[in-house]
């Protein structure tokens, strides 16, 4: 007759409980890097929306891009300078794992889309970090 002692038996569950918390990290450590990587792409596709806005002179009006990380959003605006209430902003949350810093607004100029501030927007989470540059040309770019 085949029987488990009681040492083999937590020694087994705590082989299991090992594994288990370490897939839970990787797991956790994976789904952060693609909420940072999909923020990130979201974020640039945002600031080309508003330069594209801009240059096209939608409204007849600059556009940009504003950024709160205290509440955890970035808001895409029309004209020089975010002001809040317009009826024209539009609101994007962030997931609360990631933080913005670097610049906090920027906006386009009409037709030529020339940006007011050039800088960093960085995006990041507890060990990684994604960032965008905008350059005096208006280029925009993920580093």
């Amino acid at each position: 007759m085949n029987s488990f002692t009681l040492i083999e038996l937590l020694i087994v569950i705590g082989i299991i409980a090992i594994l288990a918390s370490f897939s839970f990290l990787v797991g956790l450590n994976f789904y952060k890097s693609q909420q940072l990587e999909s923020q990130a792409q979201t974020i640039l596709q945002t600031l080309r929306r508003a330069q594209s806005k801009a240059m096209s002179v939608e409204l007849d009006s600059s556009f940009g891009v504003y950024f709160d990380n205290n509440n955890k959003k970035y808001i895409l605006f029309k004209g020089n300078s975010y002001f809040p209430g317009d009826p024209y902003n539009e609101e994007f949350d962030l997931p609360a794992i990631l933080n913005l810093s670097g610049l906090s607004e920027v906006a386009f100029s009409k037709l030529g889309g020339k940006p007011s501030i050039t800088g960093n927007i960085i995006l990041t989470t507890d060990s990684e970090q994604r960032i965008i540059n905008i350059n005096e040309i208006g280029k925009i770019e993920l580093q």
